[in-house]
């Protein structure tokens, strides 16, 4: 097999190369990549590297925002922690009012109870005043009303009004001879 210039192979396949048809090709070829440098390479650049900085930019908003995430994190635990103290001294000084009303309102039902006790003994005594007075004055009357029955008793009968009325003589008699009569004045004798 030999070659030949126009032919570069023979057989199934017929190769043959065209100079004029091979120059055009490439002439049609530079034309088409210089038209692409020249128009469409420019735009593309321009478009790649705008999305390019898009996403740089991005980037750098994506990282701030992390950053502003993180930040934002921390003051939020931040936050919670001195929520949870601020709620934890609200609720010690929460129990520690409550445990002063408590014992104000021990003080206060304490005091109350002694006035209730001490008002409840003040109306006891005055009650008991009160009732032995009225005893007494019931004592004295019955006393008064046994004794008048006794007396008029004795005196009902005539034989004890005669010895009341003898008794009673005898103590005249007694009581003038003793020098008492004689210490009156004039006056009262007559």
């Amino acid at each position: 097999m030999i070659l030949t210039d126009t032919h570069l192979a023979e057989g199934i396949y017929d190769i043959t190369f065209d100079w004029p048809v091979f120059l055009s090709q490439l002439f049609g070829f530079a034309v088409i990549v210089w038209f692409i440098m020249k128009y469409v390479v420019p735009p593309v650049k321009r478009i790649m590297n705008n999305a390019q900085d898009q996403i740089r930019r991005q980037l750098e908003e994506s990282d701030a925002a992390a950053d502003r995430l993180a930040t934002a994190k921390a003051a939020y635990d931040n936050a919670i922690a001195e929520a949870q103290a601020e709620l934890e001294r609200m609720r010690e000084e929460a129990r520690a009012d409550a445990d002063r009303i408590i014992l104000q309102m021990r003080e206060a039902a304490a005091a109350e109870v002694e006035r209730v006790r001490k008002q409840g003994r003040d109306q006891i005594l005055q009650y008991r005043r009160q009732m032995i007075r009225d005893l007494e004055q019931d004592l004295a009357a019955a006393m008064l009303a046994l004794t008048e029955e006794k007396v008029r008793e004795q005196i009902g009968s005539p034989r004890s009004r005669a010895d009341s009325i003898e008794r009673f003589l005898e103590d005249l008699e007694a009581l003038a001879n003793s020098g008492e009569a004689r210490r009156l004045p004039q006056t009262e004798r007559k």
